[in-house]
């Protein structure tokens, strides 16, 4: 779930409980109040019938006897309890009765003849009378403690709460899911620019800034905006400034080894066989420095985006091809082979020279890990899915193939990857890296696995314009 919608919810059931609990708060205090009247009508004249009643049993119809044969009768049909005292504040059946009771007698006592008594909390009516021998008598009835919430939950919500309760509750919700939502849209709208902005620098898209109208609010969200703001703007000119040093070194090397390269011609011309062996290396050297260069120009060139050519249709299974026939002629050194087959015409967009140089990259560095003696299998897919349609290379060597740790470190800039047994101090840890800058650059990607049988399998993926078509093998 979004953490608008979490914001949302939180806050409209928040809202939400809190105006359920005052319509029924409402609604209970008023049922109470109505009940404490319907109460009080009720019984009010009940107590006159039965004080005067009683009075009159026990001074001239049968004393206690039909006091008690009386009272037995009554409390069996209703919930109430009945107590009598006489002047000396006796109970006439000596029953205990409840301290509640004992506590309001005298009060009762002082009270006027006839005056009834009515204590709505403690549930207690009471009233002072007067028998035909002029005695006079404090009569109590006490009730059962009226329950916390109402006996029946149905009966509350549709006698007490009633409609117009229902609909002032259905209106607040109403309300309330309109502030809620505009107060959710508040908050979030700003973290969903930032994460906008977050994503476009996570895309290498370094001049992309958090949106004006997050920073022109007045509140914490626009102080990380501004924050935010001034991070891009430091990562920007730190990665161009690497960007251009990069360049700038690689093209300021190239005028010193093309001398360099002049005067080992010359010197060859004048050695003697014993220096020899040593200008060999001196120029095996100066050979893997040029081709550093020129690795740090094509990376530089990919990375500015400037002068590229542009961009045209061509067939990427015969390139896929020639690649493949150079691969196979460096490979005969080592005893193996590269093996493409079939080929497939399927075109693409893109610029041919840098999809070559990608996918040459990957080949050779197949070629160079592969196990002597074994072949290096290329492979051209045509992919029509839901989505764009795919041209897919598959390069699988037959080599040790690489820790799973360390297969995303394999398209890191200067990451020479060792698998614990064999290291390749010819490598620069660049091919891969430039091989996946180019693929990116043409909105396709690279990933590389290991095999199950060992060795490694690199995808290769591109968007196509067209159907694959099967054509015959080129000759080498």
């Amino acid at each position: 779930m979004s953490f608008f919608f979490k914001i949302f919810l939180w806050f409209w059931l928040g809202m939400a409980v809190v105006s359920a609990v005052l319509v029924a708060s409402a609604a209970l205090i008023r049922s109470r109040s109505a009940d404490d009247e319907r109460w009080r009508q009720k019984y009010q004249l009940t107590l006159d019938l039965r004080s005067q009643h009683e009075a009159d049993l026990l001074d001239r119809d049968g004393g206690l006897p039909a006091v008690q044969k009386y009272i037995g009768s009554v409390e069996q049909r209703d919930p109430m309890k009945n107590y009598m005292f006489d002047e000396d504040a006796r109970e006439i059946l000596n029953r205990q009765p409840p301290p509640e009771v004992q506590q309001l007698l005298p009060e009762v006592a002082q009270a006027p003849v006839g005056k009834q008594q009515v204590y709505n909390q403690r549930r207690i009516m009471a009233e002072k009378v007067i028998g035909p021998s002029g005695h006079q008598y404090v009569f109590f009835m006490t009730f059962p403690p009226r329950p916390f919430l109402p006996h029946s939950m149905i009966q509350f919500l549709f006698e007490d709460v009633g409609a117009q309760g229902a609909l002032r509750l259905v209106v607040i919700l109403l309300t309330a899911a309109v502030f809620c939502f505009w107060l959710a849209r508040h908050i979030t709208r700003p973290i969903e620019k930032l994460r906008f902005a977050a994503r476009e620098i996570a895309n290498e898209r370094l001049d992309a800034r958090v949106d004006k109208s997050v920073i022109s609010r007045r509140d914490e969200l626009a102080e990380l905006g501004r924050d935010f703001d001034r991070m891009a703007e430091r990562i920007d000119a730190l990665v161009s400034a690497q960007r251009r040093l990069l360049a700038d070194v690689s093209h300021e090397l190239r005028s010193p080894l093309t001398r360099l390269n002049l005067a080992l011609g010359l010197a060859r011309q004048r050695a003697n066989p014993a220096t020899l062996e040593h200008l060999d290396r001196i120029e095996l050297e100066t050979d893997r420095l040029n081709k550093l260069i020129g690795q740090l120009l094509s990376w530089a060139k990919i990375e500015s985006g400037v002068d590229l050519p542009k961009k045209k249709v061509f067939d990427l299974g015969a390139l896929v091809q020639e690649v493949a026939c150079d691969g196979d002629y460096e490979a005969r050194s080592r005893n193996c082979s590269v093996k493409f087959e079939p080929r497939l015409e399927c075109q693409v967009e893109g610029q041919p020279e840098m999809i070559r140089g990608a996918v040459e990259n990957v080949v050779r560095n197949a070629v160079r890990h592969t196990a002597e003696g074994t072949n290096v299998e290329i492979a051209l897919e045509y992919r029509n899915g839901n989505s764009t349609p795919r041209a897919v290379i598959r390069v699988r060597d037959h080599g040790t193939g690489v820790p799973d740790k360390e297969l995303p470190n394999l398209f890191v800039p200067f990451h020479r990857v060792t698998n614990g047994v064999r290291k390749y101090p010819d490598g620069t840890g660049l091919g891969l890296a430039i091989a996946e800058r180019a693929f990116r650059f043409h909105g396709g990607r690279i990933t590389a696995a290991n095999a199950a049988d060992g060795g490694l399998v690199v995808t290769l993926e591109l968007p196509a314009v067209n159907a694959e078509r099967e054509l015959p093998p080129l000759s080498p």
